[in-house]
């Protein structure tokens, strides 16, 4: 038998050998971009994400700062525009459409330096921002060669469900309008895409909070599994407690800079949404309750109340979002402290003071004033409805 030598393709080994090696799931191919690639081109064109990847690792981007800059200008002008309109209408029209002009206006305004204000912070910020996104890129690859790696399924499903909601709310927002006010798609819109922008910075911030989140509760899962068993005749544990500590510790700088970074942001969407939501609950009252049944109009009312729930869902998503990254954060605490409890009945290691654990609480700060939280959101309601009936008491 005659054995034929087979021919070595060099190039063809080095091919094989390298679609064989792990692939690191970074940057742009990471399971965390890959669900929410989306959304981030939505934001981009809002002028929210001045960001890019290079490397793998995300770096401020001066191209994108373009759409930041254009923006800002559309912003400016669909503000003079949208105040030139409501002013002409409260001069022509009698005292009532007067006021209820300049309340648009005030309401436009105050939701304009809020958009402009949110452009800026996009802008200035942006190493801020891309070190907390690389931090979560950086847990997640750290988690993954311990054995524990994350999946962005859930992620992928409540960013599309969200997506789909809001992209509802404000279809049916600018629909009503457009069927009330008989007013063309274009006219209308200009009217919209400034609350539209507002929102998106907001949905933004709501989103990396839920994001960190995540992996607070991933890490506090991977810890409560790593427990030392209480077996003399077992390991203690897989990962040490100071892998674990190491991982959180980072994960907490990337919350405080993150809360440190939209500290403001969070007082002044607490304001405006407050303002917006009070003024429209107004308005359906006073629409409903203070005319004749027949004379109600009802097309009003339904416009005003789809802005209402616009308003309604941002504030709720805010407060849940961070009383869930707050909550998951601040669990490590008895984690630990159970950890050394079972050290110490092995007697493997000596007591260690928990207090660091204690005293480093995560809370994301509204300007310094108070925490973002469901506490909050049940005070928040209490001062709106005192407002809302000082309101109503007023003559009309």
């Amino acid at each position: 038998m005659e054995f034929r030598a087979r021919p070595f393709n060099v190039e063809t080994i080095f091919v094989q050998t390298k679609k064989k090696q792990i692939k690191k799931l970074r940057g742009p191919d990471s399971p965390l971009y890959t669900s929410i690639w989306p959304m981030v081109y939505v934001m981009r064109i809002f002028g929210l994400v001045p960001y890019d990847f290079s490397q793998n690792r995300l770096v401020p981007s001066n191209i994108y700062l373009i759409f930041s800059a254009i923006a800002a200008t559309f912003y400016t002008y669909i503000f003079y525009e949208v105040a030139l309109r409501t002013l002409a209408l409260g001069i022509k029209s009698n005292k009532e459409n007067s006021v209820l002009g300049g309340t648009e206006n005030t309401k436009v305004l105050i939701n304009y330096s809020v958009a402009i204000y949110e452009l800026g912070l996009a802008a200035f910020t942006r190493r801020t921002f891309t070190k907390t996104w690389n931090a979560l890129q950086d847990f997640d690859e750290d988690v993954r060669q311990l054995g524990y790696p994350r999946k962005e399924a859930q992620t992928a499903i409540v960013a599309w469900i969200l997506t789909i909601v809001i992209a509802g709310i404000w279809i049916a927002v600018n629909y009503i309008g457009m069927y009330h006010f008989l007013e063309t798609w274009t006219y209308n819109m200009e009217y919209l895409l400034i609350y539209i922008g507002t929102s998106m910075a907001l949905y933004k911030f709501v989103a990396m909070v839920f994001f960190l989140g995540q992996r607070f509760h991933h890490l506090n899962t991977v810890a409560i599994k790593n427990l030392p068993s209480t077996s003399a005749n077992k390991d203690i544990t897989t990962i040490s407690k100071t892998t674990i500590l190491n991982l959180h510790n980072d994960l907490m700088t990337a919350a405080e800079n993150l809360e440190s970074m939209y500290s403001w942001s969070l007082l002044f969407w607490l304001g405006n949404l407050g303002l917006h939501i009070v003024s429209g609950i107004y308005f359906i009252i006073v629409g409903i309750f203070t005319k004749l049944w027949e004379k109600v109009a009802w097309s009003l009312v339904l416009c005003v109340s789809a802005w209402l729930l616009a308003f309604l869902f941002q504030i709720l998503l805010l407060h849940f979002a961070c009383h869930y990254a707050s909550s998951q954060a601040n669990c490590i605490s008895p984690i630990f402290i159970e950890w050394q409890v079972r050290l110490m009945k092995k007697n493997d290691e000596c007591v260690e003071s928990s207090l660091q654990f204690l005293n480093r609480r995560l809370n994301f700060s509204a300007g310094g004033c108070f925490f973002v939280n469901l506490s909050l959101l049940c005070s928040i309601t209490g001062l709106l409805t005192t407002y809302l009936v000082i309101l109503l008491q007023l003559p009309k």
